[in-house]
């Protein structure tokens, strides 16, 4: 590795992942390596790190084409199944989200509706929008992070699903802030998604309840 570009701190270590904290070529970068599985060959253990890898970059070198605020790919490393991207100065919307007021809630929410809304209508599900996954700068703009769980989908049930554990993820980490929350993201999400298919946005939102009443992840809750 070029001494341009160098690991300084490991900042984080996953069951996926490692996130380590460096430079590229004088810019603030995180460095997303893919870490090796040893239950797995080799030979198909590097093969699924590296598909996995190239596919998260190309993610968001696409969303990113739409506007939309997730962090800036500067180099794909096959070899070590690494993405190089910029670092995002901010702190995790989780870490603070009590302690906003309502009237900066609900404009929060309402623009992460728009930002998933953005995804789904051009065919991405995120698969694992959680409020750890949402850093807010000091400019206060909203960056979606972590795509390692992307896929491609414009079916129903698929963005209804990618809804459906936001939801959960709310009930379950921020309950006294659930209801104005969540309301305020699905408000977000519709002004966007009504612009392009009205009918498409009022299955994926009533689909919510289908897929808790069927028992699919959870037992229903009528909250929505």
């Amino acid at each position: 590795m070029s001494s341009e570009i160098y690991k300084e701190k490991l900042i984080h270590k996953g069951a996926e992942a490692s996130l380590w904290l460096g430079y590229w070529f004088g810019k603030k970068a995180l460095f997303k390596y893919r870490v090796p599985k040893k239950y797995r060959l080799e030979e198909i253990d590097k093969k699924i790190r590296t598909e996995r890898t190239v596919n998260e970059a190309k993610a968001l070198i696409k969303v990113k084409s739409y506007g939309l605020n997730v962090p800036q790919v500067f180099e794909i490393d096959i070899q070590n199944p690494t993405i190089v991207m910029k670092y995002i100065e901010g702190e995790k919307l989780k870490n603070f989200l009590k302690y906003l007021d309502n009237t900066k809630k609900e404009k929060y929410f309402k623009q992460i509706g728009i930002f998933i809304a953005k995804l789904h209508i051009n065919g991405h599900i995120h698969g694992d929008i959680t409020t750890s996954n949402l850093i807010i700068t000091k400019e206060e703009k909203i960056f979606l992070i972590d795509f390692g769980l992307h896929d491609y989908s414009d079916t129903i049930e698929d963005k209804s699903v990618d809804l459906h554990l936001f939801k959960r993820v709310l009930i379950s980490s921020h309950g006294n802030d659930y209801n104005l929350c969540f309301k305020a993201f699905i408000e977000g999400y519709k002004s966007e998604y009504e612009k392009t298919n009205k009918s498409e946005c009022n299955q994926i939102i009533n689909n919510i309840k289908a897929i808790e009443t069927r028992g699919r992840y959870v037992k229903s809750e009528d909250r929505l």
